[in-house]
């Protein structure tokens, strides 16, 4: 909330905006995003690169075709659905 109230927040617990270049905010971050009912991270030029929300149940997050590759690998028997597969399969 102190982090939010200078912010101008409706609500001081919402719509707060973390920068991740300050050990604090990554903090918060840490400790908070896991309860969270959305949490949007973006790069340095606001460009979207994930989205997470409090159901647990998935992951959003936008990478290169490299960085997918890895992440595949990484997650062993967990799958990895392209966002446009999914839409295409909810048709």
């Amino acid at each position: 909330m102190q982090v939010g109230l200078p912010q101008g927040c409706g609500d001081s617990g919402f719509g707060i905006e973390l920068d991740v270049r300050q050990p604090k905010h990554v903090s918060l971050l840490r400790a908070f995003a896991l309860w969270s009912i959305g949490v949007e991270l973006y790069d340095a030029s606001m460009r979207w690169v994930a989205y997470f929300s409090d159901t647990g149940s998935s992951l959003s997050f936008n990478v290169t075709d490299a960085e997918a590759a890895a992440v595949r690998a990484s997650l062993g028997r967990l799958s990895m659905i392209p966002i446009g597969e999914l839409k295409a399969r909810r048709r």
